[in-house]
């Protein structure tokens, strides 16, 4: 009897439970890896890769990419809060990166599009700035 398929799947299983209990946060590969060892189970970079890929294929899963040089977040897909199609903005400071659903970027999206004959993809696209938090002062980072 092969036990490495067990193994897999309690990887697996531990890996979206942790996706599960931080589902309103975007986090990394390098985070999950850090908790993982952090609770005295190591789970190796490639391994949750590859099980945030599988989660993804099966819409457990979204992932964002942010730019070239930022690693990609993940965030734990509720099926009752569907994710819908928005722009993201992320903080030069302290890296939060928070969902924007707002009408009047819809405008943006229909003028760029008639207007310059370009259809902007919200799931890729980033404004860069600082969040209230920072600008306040309040990031403890």
């Amino acid at each position: 009897m092969n036990n490495s398929g067990g193994y897999k799947t309690k990887q697996r299983e531990a890996i979206l439970n942790y996706m599960l209990e931080h589902k309103n946060s975007h986090v990394t590969v390098n985070k999950i890896s850090d908790y993982f060892s952090e609770q005295g189970t190591p789970v190796g970079v490639t391994t949750i890769y590859r099980h945030l890929e599988k989660l993804l294929e099966q819409g457990l899963v979204r992932k964002y990419t942010v730019d070239s040089t930022t690693c990609a977040c993940f965030q734990y897909a509720s099926q009752e809060e569907e994710c819908h199609e928005h722009f993201h903005l992320k903080c030069d400071k302290c890296g939060k990166l928070i969902h924007l659903e707002c009408s009047h970027l819809d405008q943006l999206i229909k003028h760029v599009y008639s207007g310059h004959g370009f259809e902007i993809d919200p799931f890729r696209t980033v404004f860069y700035g600082r969040c209230k938090e920072c600008i306040n002062g309040q990031d403890k980072k």
